[in-house]
């Protein structure tokens, strides 16, 4: 199968890309099922209060719930925002797609995922390996439903550091080669032998088991200590932070300044879990910030740090957590997936000067939705008669939409789709692998 990556600078870390849209390694049957939490509890003196409150409550059953913390979509030519705005669900060995209320986009019929650094995310099944014949399904710009793929090159830079001239090398991922780089922001390095060739520009060769540091205007802010990194393809690091991962097998987070935000405590994940931005199924590698919240995994129970580096929910509150969009975000415990929201609850207009009408129940998590001539909201009671209303993403749903019941699968609802007319699905655009 061909493996075209919309990633970036972690693509160093595997030692090889092929360029385009992510083509997904191929894996048994419950290779990316999330496990289960270990019994770790946070300080029993804590009286830190959580700051979350549940939306769904953990009543969902998937095999696994897949996130992306978009560190690896190019934020000035971002053409979708289903990355942040839906969910891959995994469930008996097939993906599907899941909104933030707990509807079913799209059915968990897929065999396999994969993400573009456009935003999109597409399901595919396999036809033909061999004549690189696929299934598409996705969620286009306009949020409708379609059974084709977005084809884009992935044009990420990758940075290198030369130690015997102690200047920095840049390389896009869908380029042979290289030059100086003469840009402000400080961007993470790898060790790498450089030539220049006769055309004026460099051949670019990682050494063997390179290490990696941070550097700025030819200076190291960080040494070549790293063994593994993690950091925003396209964006500078100033805007959020970078992960690196310690001789001991741990990762912490730095600031553009080389500054340390967290400690060398906290665990990777299987990059399935993160997204599958690396061509690798036993590579791993943290998350980074959302919405200025990041989920950590600490002896692989997690909890929620702030960008400040604030612990604001205890490691070991959930079995699974994942990034944080429009304060929301998929955590699973005891077994089971819900959503949580971190800041102030919205408060309630008067429903008086509405045209939507909503319905609150005193059993445990269900959604039902009202349709009015002029909006669709989503209301959500807990099992003590809270009342928390949502309203659904933009994507398009037909006039009722099926609710997600107490311990059942999430049911699928029939969004309109588009095809396209008169063409074939493309395929990704089979590239040679650049020499890393």
């Amino acid at each position: 199968m061909n493996k075209i990556f919309c990633s970036a600078l972690t693509a160093v870390v595997a030692g090889a890309m092929l360029t385009g849209c992510a083509m997904p390694w191929e894996k048994g049957a419950d290779d990316d099922a999330a496990p289960d939490g270990y019994s770790y509890t946070a300080d029993s003196n804590s009286e830190q209060k959580q700051a979350y409150r549940w939306l769904i409550e953990p009543t969902i059953s998937a095999d696994n719930i897949i996130s992306f913390d978009g560190s690896q979509v190019d934020p000035n030519n971002e053409k979708n925002t289903a990355y942040a705005n839906y969910s891959v669900i995994r469930q008996n060995g097939k993906y599907g797609i899941i909104d933030y209320s707990g509807n079913m986009v799209v059915p968990a019929e897929y065999d396999d995922y994969y993400t573009c650094w456009c935003g999109e995310v597409t399901l595919f099944n396999v036809i033909n390996e061999k004549n690189d014949e696929y299934d598409y399904c996705s969620i286009d710009s306009s949020n409708q439903v379609v059974y084709y793929a977005a084809e884009h090159h992935d044009s990420s830079p990758r940075y290198y550091w030369n130690s015997d001239e102690g200047k920095i090398y840049v390389k896009d991922a869908d380029e042979y080669y290289g030059e100086e780089y003469t840009g402000k922001k400080a961007v993470v390095v790898c060790e790498a032998d450089v030539v220049k060739n006769d055309s004026g520009y460099y051949d670019i060769t990682p050494v063997s088991e390179p290490l990696y540091g941070l550097a700025k205007k030819d200076k190291l802010i960080l040494d070549m200590q790293y063994t593994d990194f993690y950091a925003p393809a396209y964006k500078g690091a100033g805007l959020t932070c970078i992960a690196f991962e310690n001789d001991q097998g741990k990762w912490g987070y730095v600031g553009s300044d080389g500054k340390t935000i967290i400690d060398f405590k906290c665990d990777g994940d299987m990059s399935t879990y993160c997204g599958k931005i690396i061509d690798d199924e036993m590579a791993v590698h943290p998350y980074l910030f959302t919405d200025d919240y990041l989920p950590v995994s600490i002896n692989s129970s997690y909890g929620y740090y702030d960008i400040d580096g604030n612990c604001v929910v205890q490691p070991g509150e959930f079995d699974q957590a994942r990034p944080v969009h429009n304060g929301k975000a998929w955590v699973r415990q005891s077994g089971k997936w819900g959503v949580i929201a971190f800041g102030d609850e919205p408060v309630e207009e008067d429903s008086s000067e509405e045209e939507t009408t909503t319905t609150t129940t005193t059993t445990s998590y269900a959604t039902t939705t009202t349709t009015t001539s002029a909006t669709t909201t989503t209301t959500a009671a807990a099992s003590e008669t809270k009342k928390a209303t949502e309203t659904t993403p933009s994507l398009t749903q037909p006039s009722e939409t099926t609710a997600v019941s107490t311990d059942t699968e999430p049911v699928v609802t029939d969004p309109p789709v588009t095809e396209p007319v008169d063409t074939d699905p493309p395929a990704p655009d089979p590239e040679p692998t650049p020499e890393q």
